[in-house]
């Protein structure tokens, strides 16, 4: 079953990175996709500061991610959830 549009989390460094599945394939046994993911500037300034520092280019390779690296959600279930939550 494609997974092509569905919504995704991934935490990153305590925070939680959202998006959507754009492309997926599959390699060796595992699912992999790759993400669009929202505002998710903070990330990507972080990784090119993380190249710089190391002398490395970028590699496209790291937007697919294997299917145990992100997680599927379904967002409407998500915000009823964390509407119960009591805020003090």
């Amino acid at each position: 079953m494609s997974k092509l549009g569905k919504p995704v989390y991934k935490v990153w460094s305590r925070r939680l990175r959202f998006g959507n599945v754009i492309e997926e394939r599959n390699e060796k046994g595992w699912s992999y996709y790759k993400v669009n993911w929202v505002k998710d500037g903070e990330y990507e300034r972080s990784i090119q500061d993380m190249l710089k520092l190391r002398g490395e280019e970028y590699d496209p390779k790291y937007e697919w991610y294997r299917r145990d690296h992100i997680n599927f959600f379904e967002p409407d279930k998500v915000v009823a959830r964390i509407n119960k939550l009591e805020v003090k």
